[in-house]
């Protein structure tokens, strides 16, 4: 005989849940003692193994309550119940990998940065988990073809010139200064590395979804003043 407390024990299933089954009618114990406390039986831990195997594999607890009363089940009901369960673990297993991998590329794209503005971080690291980037170069960036370990270094290199675009916007620094005319060169630069077709600027490329973009309206202000547009002014 075994305790609800031992039963749970036993099986790693809660006691709340034990309660919960005697009271559909999916797992009875056999006997009671004195103060109406549940006793199970070697039959019950049984059953309660089959519970929590059919459950594995995706069957709800009104189908497995129909399923023990049979001696029986026909294969292609359990098969469906494994493949579709199987889909499901792929399917997890699929996320978590990519997640794992989003977070090994964000760790070495910031790897350079004491300290990391935290709307830049969370834009690249969102990027690459739902596949923001994939969607711009399927519809119109055109982004060229890397190995991981390019992409890599190009979000290291595009991860720097946005932090100091945002450090000079901060320090409100003339547009026209040497030194933003020269964070437009290299940003002008790794676009030319980056994407196919010419036509993409500094500016259109961080803000060619003005809503996903990792700059506030400050930044923005200080990018669209940057020589590209001066030299249309002139």
């Amino acid at each position: 005989m075994l305790t609800i407390g031992e039963l749970a024990a036993k099986t790693e299933v809660t006691i709340r849940t034990l309660r919960y089954y005697d009271k559909i009618g999916l797992l009875n114990p056999r006997h009671y003692k004195e103060g109406g406390h549940r006793l199970y039986q070697k039959e019950d831990v049984m059953r309660l193994q089959q519970i929590q195997s059919l459950k594995l594999i995706g069957f709800s607890l009104k189908e497995i309550k129909s399923l023990l009363d049979k001696s029986s089940v026909e294969q292609e009901t359990l098969h469906i119940a494994i493949d579709s369960k199987l889909a499901h673990l792929k399917e997890e297993r699929n996320s978590i990998e990519k997640t794992i991998s989003a977070l090994y590329h964000i760790k070495t794209v910031t790897s350079n940065h004491q300290n990391i503005d935290l709307r830049l971080f969370c834009f690249v690291l969102y990027s690459l988990l739902w596949n923001e980037r994939e969607k711009h170069s399927q519809s119109e960036l055109f982004i060229q073809s890397f190995t991981e370990e390019e992409r890599k270094k190009l979000d290291q290199q595009y991860f720097t010139l946005y932090t100091e675009l945002k450090y000079l916007a901060a320090k409100d620094l003339s547009p026209s200064s040497s030194q933003a005319r020269q964070l437009y060169s290299n940003i002008q630069d790794l676009i030319s590395r980056t994407i196919i077709e010419d036509k993409f600027s500094p500016t259109s490329l961080a803000i060619s979804n003005e809503i996903f973009n990792p700059f506030t309206e400050k930044e923005l202000r200080f990018l669209k003043s940057l020589p590209e547009h001066q030299t249309d002014q002139s």
